[in-house]
């Protein structure tokens, strides 16, 4: 059990806190409507609690919740969210060290996510820092010579965490924060001392930090870098020195527990990586000015040419950027080897725009590409509740036998949230999926709690409701407690009086309600 004195407690921005991990959320590998909600309508009772815990000395972290998450080729990898409690404390914890962790950052080599503490500014999104990245990678490559890519494999789970804290220390983070961290990584790990959560931005924070020495082995060296996260670019003058480069660089991960992924990990030629790191933003770019070009209206009939001036040239140049995005997305076929870049590129875009152009690829390619759901489902969601035929498609994917994990389970129903109407069938479905508590996944198994009190019957709500007896997941009988949102208001009052107390996490989705 461990906790913090008042001084450092006074130190939390309780508001920011909050704010920060309701941003994150939306990137989670796991979909949890009842965390969020406590997120969004209880923030303050769980900033009390987190503080009651730590200035009583009474605070004790316990296990993620964690899901196998496809990877590409049939591999998986773990991602994992944490307790409401948890994750605040790990978030304001690393609020408090980050100041002296920028500090060791070298931003002329780093470009992942940076924090900014002045309310003045803006914070850069993780989308304008990533495109930071592909500049600094360009600017490598027209320096010619040849390119290393390395990419570390399992970089999360394999962080060893002793040197993580030995680094923290020398660089001098306040010594409570650190003997907290300490705490906090071994028993996320089951008091294994390696790897960190994955999939959390404090973690992200962590990773680019322990990779802070290998920056400055770059430096002292005088080799060209960028890094965003685990993702290392070095740029050498000619093919000899890459492979020298390469060498020295696995030797040097190895000795801090790291190993480099074979298969990413490659020696190319400063022109071939400038292809294909810049292929779907140069595709992007010329579907754009062929439309724009389309758009222009000229008038030659006396002998010379006139560009109109468009009143509204903003909006014009919106309607082209849509348009350039969805010729782009449908040129999947012509550029099969930059199917997912073009994907992960387009989707977020037409979702947002709300257009339907993807819908038909994305349906032809759902149930063959298990690691891409979380951006599949997310982007069909926006469309389900007026497209009656795409709803009718999802519920058969679901009452069918093609879906092969529980990640992609658990997004199938949360794509159908939004829907009008649910299939007795369908609910049925989840309802088998609920109670399949040796089975299935249990953060499937809470999506399809709140999924099914949410489009059931009567009595298909009354099944979810008894469930919670014999439900051994504190995280799916938390599930089932937020579900009875969708009950009647008797029965939602008696649910909350039966299980608000059961535990903490049952006490804060009680008061998210």
């Amino acid at each position: 059990m461990v906790g913090f004195d008042r001084t450092l407690l006074s130190r939390i921005n309780a508001e920011k806190v909050l704010e920060d991990i309701k941003s994150d959320v939306r990137t989670d590998f796991i979909f949890a409507p009842h965390l969020n909600a406590i997120f969004v309508h209880a923030g303050d009772e769980v900033w009390n609690r987190s503080a009651e815990l730590l200035k009583n000395g009474s605070y004790q972290p316990s296990l993620p919740y964690t899901i196998s998450v496809p990877k590409g080729r049939g591999f998986t990898r773990p991602g994992s969210i944490l307790s409401p409690v948890d994750r605040f404390v790990y978030q304001a914890l690393i609020d408090i060290m980050y100041p002296v962790i920028e500090a060791e950052l070298d931003r002329t080599r780093v470009f992942s996510r940076v924090v900014l503490h002045n309310d003045q500014e803006k914070s850069q999104s993780a989308h304008e820092c990533w495109q930071n990245f592909q500049v600094a990678i360009q600017e490598l490559c027209h320096a010619g010579g040849h390119i290393v890519k390395a990419d570390i494999a399992n970089y999360f789970k394999r962080i060893p965490q002793h040197q993580l804290i030995n680094l923290s220390r020398a660089a001098g983070c306040l010594p409570e924060a650190v003997n907290l961290l300490e705490e906090m990584l071994l028993a996320f790990q089951g008091r294994k001392s390696f790897g960190i959560v994955q999939g959390l931005f404090p973690s992200d924070i962590l990773g680019d930090f322990y990779m802070s020495n290998l920056d400055a082995y770059f430096e002292i060296k005088q080799i060209r870098s960028a890094r965003y996260n685990d993702d290392i670019y070095l740029q050498y003058s000619s093919y000899l020195e890459a492979q020298r480069g390469f060498v020295d660089l696995i030797e040097r991960l190895r000795k801090d527990g790291l190993h480099l992924n074979e298969y990413k990990s490659v020696i190319w030629a400063a022109q071939d990586t400038m292809r294909e790191e810049t292929e779907v933003e140069t595709l992007f770019a010329a579907a754009r000015e062929e439309i724009r070009e389309e758009l222009t209206f000229q008038l030659d009939d006396y002998g010379f040419e006139v560009e109109w001036e468009l009143e509204d040239e903003e909006e014009l140049d919106e309607e082209t950027r849509l348009a350039a995005v969805e010729q782009l997305y449908g040129a999947i076929e012509d550029y099969p080897n930059q199917t997912e870049k073009i994907e992960k590129f387009c989707l977020p875009l037409l979702r947002s725009a709300g257009s339907d152009k993807a819908i038909e690829g994305v349906l032809r390619r759902l149930t063959q590409n298990g690691h891409m759901a979380r951006y599949y489902h997310a982007y069909l969601s926006r469309f389900v509740k007026h497209e009656q035929e795409l709803k009718n498609q999802l519920e058969d994917i679901v009452n069918g036998d093609d879906i092969v994990t529980d990640y992609e389970k658990m997004y199938l129903l949360g794509s159908l949230f939004n829907a009008e109407s649910i299939r007795r069938e369908t609910v049925n479905k989840a309802l088998r999926w609920l109670t399949s508590t040796n089975q299935i996944a249990e953060e499937t198994r809470a999506v399809a709690a709140v999924f099914a009190a949410k489009h059931g019957t009567a009595s298909q709500k009354h099944t979810v409701r008894v469930a919670y007896e014999d439900e051994p997941s504190e995280y799916v009988r938390s599930a089932i407690l937020y579900s009875s949102k969708h009950m009647t208001a008797v029965e939602r009052k008696t649910c909350k009086r039966a299980w608000g107390g059961h535990s903490m996490l049952n006490a804060l989705t009680a008061q998210a309600m």
